[in-house]
């Protein structure tokens, strides 16, 4: 029977039953914990309604509506591309069957795009309202690339006639082959798929098809080398890489989801893909474990490097889907799709769509009220210091953030950290960013209420809630004195924030000390719930 936590009185336990007969696998806490967790079964189910809503995927947009800035920029560059009307050719308006089944958006300037069609390769600088034709390449282009430290510097690959590199932005083009074989016919093998490493700027990685393998060059093109070591002798389909740097690049086939953490000098199945018939692999920016795989009629989506992938819900007329890309917003990554039936944006966060629930095993927990997974390590950590009463549901599933493995909840993010001793379950300092005003990555995540000295005392409201839940422990040391403040939803309390923790004093209810949903507040503030 598969496991799942539930709402109401029922989530303070879990049962599983396998081959060896029925095994209870409580969540534990103390007397104090299952006081609090009866006391917050109606915060919960109501918190946990929200979630729902938020967790079951965010809409599509065929209009700017709410987008600023360059996310707005982008957006227009990318709908004009789909606009008939926009696009010539010797003044010749193009119909819809013309219009472009790839673009490639500027690396750092959005009013910039590539995009090309059966009628070859264009360039935009004005965000779309003009394109330019670019000679040079007569074979359908269906790889794009840019060199991000040197933009000028483009590239283009065709699947039959080899891959090609300009250094003017694309006025000029020259065949860069040398490395890539010929087939019987002569053909030369393209690149189907380019990545160009923004790190180093004369490293380009080119999938191919006919060759059946990944090639790497670490002169601009000049000469290519076989980069396949662990890849099976299939077609990649996809191939996507960090906008960072990292050194990390994942490559999918039919069969299987292959990540190389060195350049592809090396490269180990990590997972397989939900379709055979991926089209392209899109890495999402500042998460290197969240990856969209798009196919014809489907967009398919991993927050955990492949483990498990969610099927976006995309409105019917929407497929065929030409081609889709990525844009980092404030806090938030911007999707855009070019569909049959026009262009369409989304925004995407972690908390988002709700992930499907996991085989039985030991190793998993599915929390059906958010449609989230706990997984180990992390289960045995939240079974262990205080379950749904401590840290209330889970809110995304584990995801790759800022370098790091973590899984967020209503009342933390518990992240793996590693010393000398290996690595090991910790809680983030949510309360001390939140504290600070700031974020996360601004808070030094190994700082400990063992490293430092409490500089101020728990307030006596507080103080039995505090000693009788292992407070030092759970929640940290205080970092303010308590105080009243006003909640994200207009109420005042008197609260008191610790290292990883707000309590907060309800005056009136049966058990007035209650943990506050601070895991709910910074992923609001993030605009990764509403």
């Amino acid at each position: 029977m598969s496991t799942q936590l539930g709402s109401g009185n029922d989530y303070a336990s879990c049962r599983k039953d396998n081959s060896n007969g029925a095994q209870s696998v409580a969540i534990h806490y103390g007397r104090s914990h299952c006081i609090l967790a009866v006391a917050l079964s109606l915060v919960l189910w109501l918190a946990a309604f929200d979630a729902a809503g938020a967790a079951s995927g965010t809409p599509w947009h065929t209009q700017s509506d709410s987008l600023a800035g360059e996310a707005l920029q982008v957006w227009e560059l990318w709908s004009s591309a789909l606009d008939a009307e926009k696009w010539a050719d010797d003044h010749q308006p193009w119909v819809d069957a013309d219009l472009p089944w790839l673009i490639a958006l500027h690396p750092t300037t959005a009013a910039s795009a590539l995009a090309t069609s059966s009628h070859g390769v264009h360039l935009t600088h004005d965000g779309g309202e003009s394109w330019t034709h670019l000679l040079g390449i007569i074979d359908p282009v269906i790889a794009l690339a840019y060199n991000a430290q040197d933009t000028q510097t483009v590239y283009a690959g065709t699947e039959l006639a080899g891959t090609y590199r300009s250094d003017d932005g694309g006025l000029y083009w020259r065949r860069i082959n040398t490395g890539f074989p010929r087939d019987r016919l002569g053909h030369v093998a393209g690149a189907v798929h380019l990545f160009a490493d923004p790190a180093l700027s004369g490293t380009l990685f080119a999938a191919t098809t006919t060759a059946a393998g990944l090639y790497r060059t670490q002169n601009n093109g000049a000469t290519w080398h076989l980069a396949n070591s662990g890849l099976p002798q299939e077609s990649i389909l996809g191939l996507a890489g960090a906008a960072s740097g990292s050194a990390r690049l994942y490559a999918v086939t039919a069969s299987g989801l292959y990540l190389s953490t060195d350049r592809a000098q090396s490269w180990s199945q990590i997972g397989t893909p939900p379709t055979e018939n991926a089209r392209k692999l899109l890495l999402e920016p500042g998460a290197l474990g969240n990856l969209l795989l798009v196919a014809e009629r489907a967009i398919y989506r991993s927050t955990n490097a492949g483990i498990t992938w969610v099927e976006l819900d995309i409105p019917q007329e929407m497929a065929p889907i030409r081609d889709a890309a990525l844009r980092m917003g404030s806090e938030r990554t911007l999707l855009l799709v070019a569909g049959e039936s026009g262009p369409y944006w989304q925004w995407l966060t972690p908390a988002t769509p709700q992930s499907p629930p996991p085989e039985e095993s030991a190793a998993a927990v599915y929390v059906a009220v958010t449609g989230h997974t706990i997984r180990e390590p992390f289960l045995s950590f939240f079974n262990a210091n205080g379950g749904v009463g401590r840290f209330g549901f889970p809110r995304t599933d584990t995801i790759s953030e800022d370098g790091k493995t973590v899984q967020y909840f209503q009342r933390s993010r518990l992240e793996i950290a590693a010393d000398g001793e290996g690595e090991r379950v910790v809680q983030s300092p949510l309360g001390r960013a939140l504290r600070a005003g700031g974020d996360l990555s601004a808070i030094d995540a190994q700082a400990s209420s063992s490293d430092s000295q409490a500089q101020y005392a728990v307030d006596q409201v507080f103080a039995s809630f505090y000693a009788g839940n292992n407070g030092r422990e759970a929640f940290g040391i205080p970092l303010a004195p308590a105080a009243e403040e006003v909640q994200v939803n207009g109420v005042t309390l008197f609260t008191q924030y610790f290292e990883f923790a707000r309590l907060e004093y309800h005056p009136g209810a049966e058990s007035p000390v209650l943990l506050g949903l601070i895991g709910d507040e910074y992923l609001m503030q993030r605009g990764w719930l509403e």
